[in-house]
């Protein structure tokens, strides 16, 4: 009977250390940057990375602090570089506050997708009640800053799965159009020389989920 019962309980004792497993990381990771967050500010979404070239972990973090009586909600994207200079080994490089933005009022969260790929920040909206719609930017590190190098909005009218996407490329200065049917191999398709207006940054993008170069 004994036997049954922990052959029975094998299972959820395997799951069980998969997950601390899995979780253990980004408990490792929270408490590396724990001393950096500012007061009354949560860890929305945390990731990790070289943005640096130094083979130590940098970290992009969205924070938020919750709405009192006194504040609103307000929301952050910290970029935190390591730097054997100060103490812990890792400080605060840029702290944008727009760009990322609250939920809607029906608390739906916009905030999809943040990560570092190979040295560049990437971060996905999802625009409330807009479907399969999404926006994505790519930021590359450029001196003390980061800047836009890649953008792309994907837009799908739900009703008749139709759709168009805009990308565009601004370290080659090329813009590509296009559009058609979700269910259809046949798509328009267009491609131009693209000059930005300015260098983008994340605290030049008011309207994150409406921006466009």
């Amino acid at each position: 009977m004994r036997i049954l019962v922990i052959v029975g309980l094998l299972p959820c004792l395997i799951a069980a250390s998969q997950l601390q497993h899995l979780q253990s990381p980004a408990t490792v990771e929270l408490a590396a940057i724990q001393h950096l967050l500012p007061k009354n500010f949560n860890v929305l979404s945390l990731a990790s990375g070289d943005l640096n070239t130094d083979g130590k972990l940098d970290y992009a973090v969205a924070i938020e602090r919750a709405a009192s009586k006194t504040k609103p909600a307000q929301r952050r994207l910290l970029i935190m570089v390591s730097d054997p200079e100060v103490e812990g080994g890792l400080k605060i490089a840029q702290q944008y506050w727009r760009f990322i933005p609250l939920p809607s009022d029906e608390g739906v969260d916009p905030l999809a997708y943040l990560a570092i790929n190979k040295g560049l920040i990437e971060v996905q909206f999802k625009p409330p009640n807009a479907g399969r719609s999404y926006v994505n930017y790519t930021f590359k590190p450029e001196g003390r800053r980061f800047v836009l190098s890649h953008f792309q909005r994907y837009k799908v009218k739900s009703a008749t799965g139709m759709f168009n996407e805009t990308v565009i490329n601004l370290d080659q200065g090329e813009r590509e159009f296009t559009s058609g049917s979700m269910s259809s191999p046949r798509h328009l398709k267009k491609v131009e020389q693209f000059k930005a207006s300015q260098t983008w940054t994340p605290c030049r993008i008011d309207d994150p989920l409406n921006f466009e170069p």
